[in-house]
């Protein structure tokens, strides 16, 4: 009985572990290369689409040729890095929008500015002008205007305001 209880254990132990008297299965095939449009291109599982790994373009051969396109993550990534750039591109012109400093005595100022962030360059031209001194009794009381215009790349800003000291 103990001979029986072991050939049914290991028998047990078998059919748990997946061991299998047969052939060994085929290798799957995960990743296929294709070679039709130069390194880094492989075949999407299933179809005959080629997707390049860096850069998420695909491509297709049809009838009419050779369709190309994006994946839907790399047309993403796009976006993403479009939008980073208009950042850089909007904080670089706000960078470039400083105002002159007028102390006492002056009563006109322009200022050329250049500004930059991340890639981005700016170039902006502001300027400042006492528009009222002495508005309070004793003679105190000064009121500036300033504004500025600045570009970067596509990207046009600009600034514009009041001060008053006294």
């Amino acid at each position: 009985m103990r001979g029986i209880n072991r050939l049914i254990s290991c028998a047990f132990l078998a059919a748990a572990s997946g061991f299998s008297a047969s052939a060994p299965a085929a290798p799957v095939e995960y990743v296929r290369v294709c070679s039709l449009y130069g390194a880094q291109y492989y075949y999407s599982p299933g179809t005959s689409t080629c997707i390049n790994a860096n850069t998420g373009e695909t491509r297709l051969v049809t009838e009419d040729g050779v369709v190309v396109g994006k994946t839907a993550l790399a047309s993403k990534v796009d976006d993403i890095d479009a939008r980073v750039q208009r950042a850089f591109e909007g904080a670089s012109v706000a960078s470039a929008l400083t105002s002159p400093d007028l102390v006492q005595g002056e009563h006109f100022g322009v200022r050329v500015n250049w500004g930059n962030a991340g890639q981005s360059n700016a170039m902006g031209v502001t300027g400042a002008a006492v528009l009222g001194e002495g508005l309070f009794s004793g003679g105190n009381g000064r009121l500036t205007g300033a504004a500025g215009v600045a570009f970067s790349g596509k990207t046009v800003g600009g600034n514009a305001g009041l001060q008053l000291t006294w």
